[in-house]
């Protein structure tokens, strides 16, 4: 997965970088750093994006409120 394909990936999900760290597990500074192609994303959380994608949108959005949360 490119660094453009994790951006559009997680914004069809609407989530931001740092919710789509959460949701998969990492710190926020990871995800943005696969964002910004400074490290390769995982084949795994690919793999997974693409499964929330198709089965799981609604888990996505509760992630991205959990991270918006105080």
């Amino acid at each position: 997965m490119t660094p453009a394909e994790y951006r559009a990936a997680i914004a069809r999900l609407g989530l931001s970088q740092v919710a789509a760290g959460k949701l998969l597990g990492v710190d926020g500074r990871t995800s943005q750093k696969w964002a910004l192609g400074e490290r390769a994303v995982p084949p795994p959380v690919a793999r997974l994006l693409a499964y929330i994608e198709k089965h799981g949108t609604g888990l996505a959005r509760s992630f991205e409120r959990a991270a918006n949360s105080p």
